[in-house]
């Protein structure tokens, strides 16, 4: 059984708290409450980094296929998400989703952009 859901947030410092309830949402809608902690933390990485990097309005997806949710957030921006080396700057986002799922990736979008996703297991 596969199910999806998306969301578009505002370019608005509460976006990542948006991302946070609607993914709380949907994981209680999908009996996935033992996900929603980790789900929660990577989709506000992930939208947090769209509005860090980006001038472009994150979309939100979730995706539960075969006991496996992926969270997807999909930008105009062409450059690729990649895991920094640590420092005193901040940019540990990429390091917490890469910490928190079990694979993460970044697909070119066929329309420009991109969509970075990461992949947890119920």
């Amino acid at each position: 059984m596969r199910s999806h859901a998306e969301i578009t947030l505002a370019r608005t410092p509460e976006a990542p708290r948006r991302a946070r309830r609607f993914v709380d949402g949907v994981c209680l809608d999908w009996h996935l409450t033992s996900l929603t902690p980790d789900a929660e933390t990577v989709a506000s990485e992930l939208v947090e980094n769209t509005l860090q990097h980006t001038g472009s309005t994150p979309k939100l997806s979730l995706e539960l296929n075969r006991g496996e949710l992926t969270i997807a957030v999909s930008d105009d921006s062409p450059e690729r998400a990649y895991v920094r080396d640590g420092g005193s700057g901040g940019g540990f986002g990429m390091l917490i989703i890469q910490r928190t799922a079990r694979e993460w990736g970044c697909a070119d979008r066929g329309s420009g952009g991109k969509t970075v996703w990461a992949r947890l297991v119920a």
